[in-house]
């Protein structure tokens, strides 16, 4: 390999940091693999392995990147310069592989770091504060150690609140601190009413006090009164999570139809629904949000229920879920990548509905549970698309039959879920949306955002990586982490089930 590309979006957020950061400091000795260490360092933040297909090594493109292993690590340049030797020691034990016997891989995995670092700079930087500031808060000031007037390595400690409460001149006493997957929850108790209205109008000051950034504590009623709720993000390197073969064998005692589970709460306490009754599912992210884990998590979940659903998997950038190309109850063979096909596909199976409901009626049935209490064979459909956006941008013909399905297929057994990384309004319609009423809503830029897919803000706040707010119909909003799927959970769940 001994090569290293990167996409043109990649050269030019290297060049933006070096223009904005390095050079104030460095002058023109600024070079862009000094950007790719600092990109494995924010990547190693991070517990889990970069994303095999996310972030894939790219071939070459014009106007992107090429460097070599020389420069990127220093290798061969004397004892002072070179870090290969470090990274392949540091990799080998994140990752339990030995990187000194498999030279390839290690290049590989060391290129994944370097592109998902500079993914989530990209996401965490804004380009008009300091940059080196920026990497003194985001990459050293949570590893601070214990004598830090406001975090340790475990978060915010319960005097340090207090002590930043009391610079608000809010009186409160916690009451109880819980550790959960990525934040901690203090419950506490407000000396007076009047202590409430100073935290909510205050609440930026008090993430200022504590070293956060903006938006960073989310607070609530704690249920009695005086008592409210604050969460509390804790440093990237804390976060624990929970992982898929954690959870599975929950399905086996599980009552309720379609039983899916795609996140924990907050204190990691898995949480199952029926997407029966959801019944149709709107996930909404950016990239690097966790919204393709999350519609795995999905599939798996369905794959391992009792009365497994036929499945209708729409793929419109033939990425993520080819995996299951062979699974043996995909409608259509396979799953559909052309998006003309896929028009055709929600036509047909718009047409299968209305032929479900001429049966049911005959049957004298209301709906598909009343048809199967009287000898319907009929199997629960469920449609599954990713990449709504680029679906629809690139075949408006999917509009109607998607429409259709929303509106009416819920009472015939047949079920929507529909990932987007852009929810815009130009590729959304109003009427398919007011249609989905369970709604997942990763990390996205702009509060606009967040309002197309759950009716409010909030989701502009999350952590990326899982981090989402999820509304099931009839139920509030409410904030969870991600269950994490890998790569073997789905060779695995296909080969016990497909």
């Amino acid at each position: 390999m001994n090569k290293f590309y990167f996409t043109q979006d990649e050269r030019s957020l290297m060049m933006r940091i070096i223009e904005k950061g390095l050079l104030q400091k460095f002058g023109r000795d600024a070079p862009q693999w000094w950007v790719t260490r600092l990109a494995v360092a924010k990547s190693l933040q991070i517990a889990t392995p970069p994303e095999e297909d996310e972030y894939a090594p790219p071939p070459y493109t014009p106007g992107g990147s090429e460097l070599h292993l020389d420069q990127v690590t220093g290798r061969d340049k004397g004892p002072k310069d070179d870090y290969t030797s470090a990274l392949m020691l540091l990799l080998s034990v994140r990752h339990k592989v030995d990187y000194f016997r498999d030279q390839e891989a290690f290049e590989e995995t060391l290129h994944r770091h370097i592109r998902r670092g500079l993914q989530e700079i990209k996401l965490s930087w804004r380009e008009n504060f300091d940059f080196f500031d920026y990497l003194y808060q985001d990459l050293f000031f949570d590893r601070t150690d214990a004598e830090s007037e406001s975090t340790t390595i475990e978060g915010v400690e319960s005097e340090h609140l207090i002590s930043a409460l009391q610079k608000l001149n809010i009186r409160a006493e916690v009451e109880q601190r819980q550790e959960g997957l990525r934040l901690t929850r203090f419950r506490l108790l407000l000396v007076g009413v009047e202590d409430y209205e100073r935290l909510r109008r205050n609440i930026d000051d008090l993430n200022f006090i504590l070293g956060l950034s903006a938006n960073s504590i989310t607070f609530a009623l704690g249920g009695g009164e005086r008592r409210v709720l604050l969460e509390v993000p804790r440093p990237l390197g804390t976060w624990r999570y929970v992982t898929w073969p954690d959870i599975k064998t929950d399905l086996e005692s599980s009552s309720h139809a379609l039983p899916v589970c795609v996140s924990t709460d907050v204190l990691g306490a898995p949480i199952w629904f029926d997407l029966a009754s959801a019944p149709h599912l709107l996930i909404g992210g950016t990239t690097g949000s966790g919204k393709s884990i999350c519609v795995h998590a999905v599939i798996l979940s369905l794959l391992g229920c009792a009365e497994a659903p036929e499945l209708l998997l729409i793929d419109a950038k033939a990425v993520e879920l080819t995996a299951y190309q062979d699974y043996k109850r995909l409608a259509r063979g396979g799953v559909v990548t052309d998006m003309f096909d896929a028009a055709e596909a929600l036509n047909e199976l718009a047409e299968r509905m209305e032929g479900r409901q001429r049966d049911y009626l005959a049957l004298g049935a209301r709906d598909f549970a009343e048809a199967r209490e009287r000898g319907s064979r009929d199997r629960r459909i469920v449609v599954i698309v990713d990449e709504l956006a680029d679906l629809v941008l690139g075949n408006q013909e999917v509009v109607s039959p998607l429409v259709r399905l929303a509106q009416k297929a819920r009472a015939f057994g047949i079920h929507l879920v529909l990932a987007t990384q852009r929810p815009e309004a130009g590729t959304f319609p109003g009427l398919l949306r007011s249609n989905l009423p369970s709604r997942i809503a990763m990390t996205v830029q702009k509060n606009a955002e967040s309002r197309i897919i759950l009716d409010e803000g909030g989701a502009e706040n999350m952590l990326m990586r899982g981090d989402m707010l999820m509304r099931l119909a009839g139920e509030k909003t409410t904030r969870a982490h991600g269950i994490l799927v890998s790569k073997s959970d789905i060779t695995q769940a296909l080969a016990e089930h497909g």
